[in-house]
């Protein structure tokens, strides 16, 4: 058996919000899921995201399950080539 791949697709927007963080300023925001195709790998995704602030390509995601309560935080801020 082979382990499934993750797609953004598999994180709903209305239950998970996509946080991108910046190794190397620190700059933090949650994601555009509308700049991608809902069927984008998760790893590709990483692979394009850069730092709206420094442009550094050094981010890391952090998905959070929002569901329970509709939290919503911040305002999309990472970008997508």
């Amino acid at each position: 058996m082979t382990a499934r791949e993750n797609i953004l697709a598999d994180f709903p927007a209305d239950a998970f919000t996509i946080f991108v963080w910046c190794d190397a300023c620190g700059h933090n925001g949650t994601f555009d899921r509308a700049r991608v195709p809902e069927n984008i790998r998760m790893q590709t995704l990483h692979e394009k995201l850069r730092c709206s602030a420094c442009g550094s390509r050094h981010v890391s995601i952090r998905i959070a399950y929002t569901g329970a309560g509709g939290f919503h935080y911040g305002t999309p801020s990472a970008a997508v080539d």
